[in-house]
């Protein structure tokens, strides 16, 4: 079988068009890091991601600081979800081995598997 040269890859930030939200969904295009397994996101038409924001005042334990373009930005956890690859739009980035490390620690307290 042969692979496909270009899909989001784990530990990638895309920018996604998050839509309109619900409460406090995450909305708007907004960078998010990619964290669903490789073979999952070339074969499936959905990815898991979990989105950034600018706003890093307040730490949440389901939170961690991540650096994307030399700037700070909270990766929120809590906000996991799906999205359809229709609405990944731009590879921005990538986070290093410890930030994806410590983005793995958040969404695994934050779904109860620590």
């Amino acid at each position: 079988m042969s692979r496909k040269p270009n899909f989001p890859k784990r530990g990638e930030v895309w920018w996604v068009i998050f839509g309109l939200p619900v409460g406090t969904e995450s909305s708007k295009i907004r960078p998010a890091i990619v964290v669903s397994n490789d073979d999952s996101n070339e074969f499936l038409e959905r990815i898991q991601v979990v989105p950034l924001t600018s706003n890093v005042t307040k730490i949440y334990p389901s939170e961690t600081i991540v650096a994307l373009r030399g700037k700070k930005n909270k990766a929120a956890s809590d906000q996991i979800t799906t999205v359809s690859k229709r609405r990944i739009k731009e590879k921005i980035g990538r986070l290093t081995d410890d930030e994806l490390a410590s983005v793995e620690f958040v969404i695994k307290l934050q779904l109860g598997l620590s």
